[in-house]
């Protein structure tokens, strides 16, 4: 029986590591992405899916879409904990809302909102639910706080399917390309959600150049970037030995804020494999606070946009 407190039940405990922070001085966002794929064990063990039962019956679930929001900033030596807890169960698929709080201050770091499938391990396809899992699921279920709730980037949509041919015809920004390696990769075959959001986290010095910004010169005025909401979508499944290429581009300028979407293509296929799209600040390092874009920048940076309705097809 899964213990539940406030109608969550603990799926992670654990700290901050000096080397999971960033030139932001900060837990990197593939970090709290980290997490929440840990914490999916223990989601997976409540509803029936325990290690054993998958090693035995070959079926899991996978990722389809996670929503983030981050709330507080999280340093080397945080004290962490996560507690979730089910949305909504379907016939294949589950809504599942974690908590990622600062266990000092009892403080919510992030919060996340992922959709998962249940997943045969042996056909590569979603499949139904059995019912024990169902039955299970229906103790678990609560609501979705406000706090959770997207703001910026919008749950349970996503970008065009489009191919790499297609983003490099746009003038897409290539900001990573680089191979997948078994370390990467999870129990299941496949890269772990981690290495996808470390590919667009990596990148993101190279975004900043492409769209007028020299990232050199931002941290010498002691200028950082920082996500504040993010959806991952992920479209087909990316294995070891893999090359991978993410073309972004930038969608939105406000006074504080840009809004950006990332495409990661298989780079032999040149087909879609996931997307992103990111909510993002100008950070002032000093004052550990959003800081605006002058007049001269926001100029800068709407030569560089391309509005979201013309992605599509």
């Amino acid at each position: 029986m899964t213990r539940l407190v406030d109608g969550y039940f603990e799926s992670f405990r654990g700290a901050v590591n000096t080397w999971e922070c960033d030139d932001n001085g900060h837990m990197n966002v593939q970090f709290y992405v980290a997490r929440a794929s840990d914490g999916a064990f223990f989601l997976r063990q409540a509803l029936g899916l325990t290690p054993s039962v998958i090693r035995a019956e070959k079926r899991s679930m996978i990722a389809l879409e996670e929503h983030y929001r981050f709330h507080r900033e999280l340093h080397a030596g945080d004290p962490l904990r996560m507690r979730t807890r089910l949305i909504d169960m379907r016939p294949r698929t589950l809504v599942v809302h974690h908590e990622l709080l600062n266990a000092a201050t009892n403080e919510t770091a992030a919060t996340m909102v992922a959709v998962s499938a249940h997943f045969d391990l042996t056909t590569r396809k979603i499949v139904p639910w059995p019912e024990a899992s169902l039955e299970k699921a229906r103790e678990l279920i609560g609501p979705l706080p406000d706090h959770a709730e997207g703001r910026s980037v919008k749950r349970e949509t996503r970008l065009p399917d489009i191919t790499l041919a297609e983003a490099e015809a746009r003038n897409f920004v290539e900001i990573y390309r680089g191979p997948v390696m078994p370390w990467h990769c999870d129990d299941f075959g496949h890269m772990s959600t981690q290495f996808y959001i470390s590919r667009y986290s990596d990148g993101s010095g190279h975004l900043w150049q492409g769209i007028g910004f020299d990232k050199s010169e931002m941290l010498a005025a002691r200028r950082g970037s920082v996500v504040l909401e993010q959806r991952l979508n992920y479209v087909r499944e990316v294995i070891s030995g893999d090359i991978l290429i993410v073309k972004s581009a930038l969608v939105e300028v406000a006074a504080k804020t840009v809004r950006l979407c990332h495409f990661m293509f298989n780079g032999e296929t040149g087909l879609l494999a996931a997307t992103s799209e990111v909510t993002a600040i100008q950070f002032d390092l000093d004052q550990r606070r959003a800081a605006s874009f002058t007049d001269a920048e926001r100029a800068r940076l709407a030569a560089h946009v391309h509005p979201l309705g013309e992605l599509a097809r």
